[in-house]
């Protein structure tokens, strides 16, 4: 597999997230992450075992899931 570089931007994506995925898919491949001003780039290659494809669909969707539930967390409760 050709390494595959996805770009997270920090508008819509809690860095704490893409860390949190990146440790937890680490047995499934290496992700390398380099932090910008404005995004986090995952570079992900040497995927064991499984479909590429399927792991970098995966965790992006791992990503989504942390950024979700950390905004969640983090939000007020509504009134009402």
């Amino acid at each position: 597999m050709t390494a595959k570089r996805i770009t997270f931007d920090r508008s819509l994506y809690l860095p704490a997230a893409v860390e949190a995925a990146a440790v937890a898919y680490a047995n499934h491949a290496t992700i390398a992450l380099t932090s910008g001003s404005d995004a986090l780039v995952a570079e992900i290659s040497a995927v064991v075992g499984d479909d590429a494809e399927i792991v970098v669909h995966a965790f992006c969707n791992h990503v989504l899931h942390e950024t979700i539930g950390r905004m969640r967390s983090a939000a007020p409760p509504e009134i009402g």
